[in-house]
């Protein structure tokens, strides 16, 4: 596996919750979900930036070690771990612990295996096409925007409500946390390297492209630009369109932060 190119960026005056890597075996995306608190009850800035930052530690612990296991495995190690270590913090039973979505790849040699939690995703451009991505987050907030509540103590209850749903209901969709009642569901593929041109690991903020600005019908449109012009050059047509009159798409956040990155066989 070869890492063709990597980015990230805030998607306003916020500090980036998106978090992109790559390490031995394994490539990730991880967009951080925004925090519910003014406090914070985790050693860092805000408690997202410390689940963000911890996983990408322990994945790039996990890579460097050559993880070749199933990616859906290593999701459920890492959330279990996020739980032990916030326990160990002391952090309060009845807060709402952080959470993000993340997609991650491992390389096991002639093969790869992908699973992505929330709303990342992973797209294969090859013999056979596969994306895996998902609606179910955009729905919502779509459906949260349109009640367009003006009370700010209604507005956090209703987010507070949204989050545990996603973390514990056993839904379709998921997001990623160390909730103690976590119930997790990546969606998953693999295949091998022989049959894949290359592939894209993304956060919703650049799946904007497609879902959102509608700069390109489909994912078998991006890949090409993303390889030939880079992710870079998308990243611009994605900052542009926010920066136009209406240019939130109907989301709580005019811009969003973005993370991608490239993946090739060797």
């Amino acid at each position: 596996m070869k890492v063709g190119e990597a980015i990230t960026s805030a998607g306003g005056t916020r500090a980036n919750e998106d978090r992109v890597g790559h390490r031995g075996t394994l490539a990730w995306v991880i967009d951080g979900a925004t925090d519910l608190y003014d406090d914070t009850a985790l050693p860092a800035d805000s408690d997202v930036q410390w689940l963000v930052d911890h996983l990408a530690e322990r994945l790039t612990q996990a890579g460097a070690h050559n993880y070749q296991g199933a990616a859906a495995a290593l999701l459920t190690s890492l959330a279990d771990d996020v739980a032990r270590k916030q326990t160990a913090l002391s952090f309060p039973i009845s807060r709402v612990p952080p959470a993000c979505s993340i997609a991650v790849c491992v390389d096991q040699g002639i093969g790869y295996d992908l699973a992505r939690i929330g709303d990342a995703t992973a797209v294969v451009h090859g013999v056979r096409p596969v994306v895996l991505s998902t609606g179910y987050f955009d729905r919502r907030e779509a459906a949260a925007v349109a009640t367009n509540e003006d009370e700010a103590d209604r507005v956090i209850a209703a987010m507070h409500q949204r989050r545990l749903h996603t973390m514990t209901s056993g839904d379709v969709e998921s997001i990623f946390s160390g909730h103690p009642n976590r119930q997790l569901r990546p969606h998953t593929a693999a295949g091998e390297w022989t049959h894949v041109d290359c592939i894209l690991l993304c956060t919703d903020g650049f799946a904007r492209l497609v879902t959102d600005y509608k700069i390109y019908r489909s994912w078998a449109q991006v890949i090409p630009d993303a390889r030939d012009r880079g992710l870079h050059y998308l990243e611009k047509l994605i900052r542009d369109a926010e920066s136009e009159p209406g240019g939130s798409g109907g989301r709580f956040k005019r811009a969003d932060d973005i993370a991608a990155l490239l993946l090739t066989a060797n």
